[in-house]
């Protein structure tokens, strides 16, 4: 007797656990305020931003890669041993005899020099397609960031779809383990009164175990899918937010509107081919880039300056200071280089060859999984429609069995069984609903 109590104390805590959580403060969310949340909040769509932003970043320092480099410099030196030249001596003394030579000193203890430097490549072959190429970069990381965006959308889908499914599951085993306690309750009462079978009464004991089990494991479900979809929205995963939260839809409901939001066919190209395209597009300007590499680099100097020589230091001395400037073209045609060069525009352009093959595949992938999708959608749809009908006959039946067990038709036994089909029917509808979810998503 005080087992029994305990067993029904046990469904009091079950029956009443919602309304202790509804006493919290709820976090109500439907699918499209979570698929909002999660697009603002989401640490890993937020990196994707930070990375576009990068590369954006990027682009504008490859064009300042074009604008002429000018520069101050300045240099300030102590000339400890001071070289000497030899020069002819009859250039500096006619009474010199042929062949005498003389040591010049060309340099002063102390020498500065200050002034304003340019540095401009007129022609670089390596910064012809620079920015161009930063730009391919740039897009392929915009359709990184709304690749990852539509994934992220697809898993708090999934997730949110996930939650009802386990909402329903536990409220529908919370029932049944009402059911099967009242159900124990009758059969120890019969028993006692010699009207079953031992073996009937521990039949039903067994049944109102294994609804708590699987009430149990049920509630476990609930929880870490409510932590899965907090932590895909960005959401502290904490137990209060845990209980909190709350799903707007039931199942029929999100099936008709996911099914409203899906019914537009594919117009145009996927993501992945678009962002494939940009990396063909990049092979190919980097051969381009490699090949300019047989061409010369022009580049413009130019210095104006001054320079300062004494024994002393005496830097604010304006005497002492000698104006300096010159402006100049060089010139630097490469040879040797020209050998790697060749190898390495064969070398870029196998790499375009397996990009361009990549994107065949692509594709190919794409519309081979957009015909498959569709056509298991329908087939979902079907499934779904009638694992749910069976479900509802099931329902109707078990008014009907319940019935004739009281009335004594039929046997405990064949009312376990009756149940059993039943929760049977559940699963496969839930299990449908739950394929049914995901080949929307992947529609959509």
């Amino acid at each position: 007797m005080i087992y029994t109590m305990r067993k029904i104390l046990f469904l009091y805590v079950i029956l009443f656990s919602t309304a202790a959580f509804a006493q919290k403060s709820e976090m109500l969310l439907t699918l499209e305020e979570a698929l909002d949340y999660a697009v603002v909040h989401s640490p890993t769509l937020n990196v994707e931003r930070i990375k576009l932003k990068e590369a954006s970043i990027e682009v504008d320092e490859k064009r300042l890669h074009h604008v002429p480099d000018i520069f101050l410099s300045g240099d300030l030196r102590r000339n400890l041993i001071i070289s000497a030249t030899p020069v002819p001596a009859h250039a500096f003394d006619p009474t010199a005899q042929e062949g005498e030579l003389i040591y010049l000193k060309f340099n002063t203890k102390w020498n500065s020099s200050t002034g304003l430097n340019l540095n401009y490549d007129l022609f670089n072959p390596e910064k012809i397609n620079s920015v161009a190429e930063q730009q391919h970069q740039l897009n392929i990381q915009e359709y990184d960031t709304q690749i990852s965006e539509e994934e992220l959308k697809e898993r708090v889908a999934i997730a949110y779809a996930e939650c009802v499914i386990a909402e329903e599951q536990m409220q529908m085993l919370k029932s049944d383990t009402a059911y099967y306690s009242e159900f124990l309750n009758n059969a120890n009462q019969l028993f006692y009164k010699e009207r079953i079978s031992l073996s009937e009464r521990n039949d039903a004991h067994s049944s109102y175990n294994e609804s708590i089990m699987n009430f149990l494991e049920a509630e476990k479900i609930v929880k870490e899918r409510r932590v899965q979809l907090l932590y895909l929205l960005g959401i502290d995963v904490t137990k209060d937010n845990i209980e909190s939260l709350l799903l707007h839809e039931d199942i029929s409901a999100l099936t008709e509107k996911m099914e409203e939001n899906t019914s537009v066919a594919y117009t145009i190209s996927s993501l992945e081919e678009l962002r494939q395209q940009e990396v063909v597009d990049l092979a190919g300007m980097r051969i381009k880039s490699a090949s300019l590499k047989y061409a010369p680099t022009i580049s413009l100097q130019g210095y104006y300056g001054t320079n300062f020589y004494d024994n002393e230091l005496s830097l604010f001395n304006n005497n002492l200071w000698r104006g300096n400037s010159y402006i100049g073209l060089s010139l630097r045609v490469p040879i040797t280089q020209s050998l790697s060069t060749s190898k390495e525009v064969s070398r870029l352009r196998l790499h375009k060859q397996i990009e361009a093959e990549n994107l065949r595949d692509i594709r190919n992938s794409v519309n081979k999984d957009r015909l498959n999708n569709l056509s298991l959608l329908q087939v979902r749809k079907e499934s779904y429609r009638l694992s749910r009908e069976n479900w509802q006959m099931s329902m109707q039946n078990s008014e009907a069995i319940q019935m004739q067990y009281e009335k004594g038709y039929i046997q405990q036994a064949d009312l376990l069984n009756e149940k059993l089909k039943i929760q049977q029917f559940r699963q496969k509808y839930l299990q449908s609903a739950y394929d049914l979810f995901n080949s929307f998503v992947a529609i959509k």
